[in-house]
């Protein structure tokens, strides 16, 4: 008997959290039993038809060890921005520092290792992204005091 694929529960962790109405997932990735099956994509697919593509709800991507640090700084933006509102993303621990990809503003989720080598699943929720700041009503905004008063 085979051990389970290490990022299986985390797929459908984050499966069972969202409420996406499309999920793509892209590159070699096991996808849980019974789940919704996603539509698959291929990262250099993906890479070339970033723009032309419509925005899925939930992306599950796992990026490839040998691929370029620049390419996959560039393909992890695509998705955030352009592809989908919630983003799971597994790259090997070689293929991108810390740094990088919580400059493209990613949350760590888990560590894993697969096959010897040492992975990490990185997420993105534009819903959760940022909370809104208490001082983003108009009870802060500029005299208010006076909206009733004066015609601007």
């Amino acid at each position: 008997m085979t051990a389970p694929h290490p990022f299986l529960p985390l797929i459908a962790e984050t499966l069972a959290a969202t409420a996406a109405d499309s999920i793509v997932a892209i590159g070699e990735l096991p996808w849980p039993e019974g789940a919704v099956a996603p539509a698959r994509r291929a990262v250099a697919e993906v890479s070339g038809m970033a723009g032309q593509m419509e925005r899925a709800g939930l992306a599950v991507a796992m990026l490839p060890a040998g691929m370029e640090q620049r390419d996959a700084r560039q393909l992890i933006a695509a998705l955030r921005d352009l592809l989908a509102r919630q983003l799971l993303v597994f790259v090997p621990e070689s293929l991108l520092d810390d740094t990088a990809l919580l400059g493209l503003a990613l949350t760590r989720q888990a560590r894993f290792e697969l096959d010897g080598t040492p992975w990490q699943a990185w997420s993105y929720d534009i819903r959760t992204y940022k909370s809104v700041p208490d001082w983003l009503n108009p009870k802060f905004w500029a005299n208010p005091e006076n909206w009733d008063r004066f015609r601007w």
